[in-house]
């Protein structure tokens, strides 16, 4: 009966420590730490570099020309960006293809897409973490990383469009 209780005990106590744990990490998921920076060329060959975009919010979105979620979700964005730029929002369309740069080109243009892209460097990709596509990134106006969204759907949509407004309207 002892043993029974000691190993009761043992479990409920684990437990109590697992749902103290859990939420904290969540928390560093979703993120509060800076975003790496980078300084990148677009397309169009103009420079950005990350850091000089605070005070403004930024969208980085992992994206590649041949996949599929990511084709449904740039109209969302190219609709989210022109609502949203002249209220201190930036997005940056982070390509992460390796074939012919000309053929991102031609997809840029036929999506009609206004915000600046860049083809990605694999140690960028890794700096952020991507595993996945589309990965859309976050970053408040002093630069944290807020969120890590990966997917897209509708309601992931919806969720973007709320978390940019709510990140917008965050006063500094």
């Amino acid at each position: 009966m002892k043993r029974l209780l000691c190993k009761w005990s043992i479990i409920l106590g684990l437990c109590f420590g697992w749902t103290l744990f859990v939420p904290s990490c969540t928390q560093e998921e979703k993120g509060s730490a800076l975003a790496p920076d980078f300084t990148l060329r677009t397309l169009d060959d103009q420079e950005i570099i990350l850091s000089k975009l605070r005070g403004k919010v930024v969208l980085l979105d992992f994206w590649a020309t041949w996949c599929g979620p990511c084709r449904e979700s740039i109209p969302h964005l190219v609709q989210t960006y022109k609502t949203y730029q002249q209220k201190e929002l930036e997005i940056i369309g982070m390509n992460v293809d390796r074939g012919d740069v000309s053929d991102v080109h031609r997809f840029v243009k036929s999506m009609d897409i206004p915000y600046p892209v860049i083809i990605t460097p694999v140690e960028v990709q890794r700096k952020y973490r991507i595993t996945g596509l589309p990965t859309t990134v976050l970053l408040d106006k002093q630069g944290r990383i807020r969120e890590k969204i990966l997917g897209f759907n509708s309601k992931i949509g919806q969720k973007i469009a709320a978390r940019v407004l709510e990140l917008i309207s965050e006063k500094t």
